[in-house]
């Protein structure tokens, strides 16, 4: 057994470790969205000094799509992710929950700042599924002016041969805490 917070941040101290200078002395924020929360972790040289979580998450975006296109939430969750909606719902959907989550990461850091002695970060990593979503990684840099990119926590790892290098790649942020917990046997 394992918190999903401890399990993801496993996989993102190791991406940090292949910073240069092992990450020394920066400040990295993650954002895991996931699908009802937003799990926030900052570490600085191995330790979180902050932690707190947000009621925000894909779902949301879901719901939208089930309401307006008459869909299941499972036809929804499936249309979202292969991009196989009407032509309307980026500029009705999308773009107005890219704008709410950018603006939900951006309070967090704001929060951040107020609530610690703390007022830089130097990395925005987004995991999570939400954080595959086109224009994410954009609209939260843009907003925050801080550098910000999607993780991949199996960078830098060894893949066998029996895995598909591009489907796992591709949905790689999603298995951020899955990763963090394979690693647990390899500690």
């Amino acid at each position: 057994m394992d918190i999903e917070s401890f399990a993801a941040r496993a996989a993102v101290e190791r991406l940090i470790e292949q910073q240069p200078n092992g990450g020394q002395d920066q400040i990295y924020a993650l954002f895991q969205i996931g699908s009802k929360v937003t799990y926030i972790s900052i570490l600085l040289n191995g330790e979180v000094i902050y932690e707190r979580d947000q009621q925000f998450g894909g779902n949301q975006l879901t719901q939208d799509i089930v309401r307006n296109y008459g869909l299941s939430f499972e036809e929804a969750e499936i249309k979202k992710r292969q991009g196989d909606l009407p032509d309307s719902y980026e500029m009705e959907l999308l773009e107005p929950f890219l704008e709410n989550a950018a603006l939900e990461v951006t309070r967090a850091i704001q929060f951040f700042f107020t609530s610690t002695p703390y007022t830089r970060i130097d990395q925005i990593y987004l995991g999570g599924g939400c954080a595959m979503l086109p224009g994410l990684v954009d609209i939260v840099a843009e907003r925050t002016k801080l550098s910000t990119s999607v993780i991949s926590p199996f960078k830098g790892m060894e893949l066998g041969s029996n895995v598909n290098e591009k489907s796992l790649r591709s949905d790689a942020p999603a298995y951020l805490v899955a990763c963090g917990l394979a690693m647990r046997r390899y500690g």
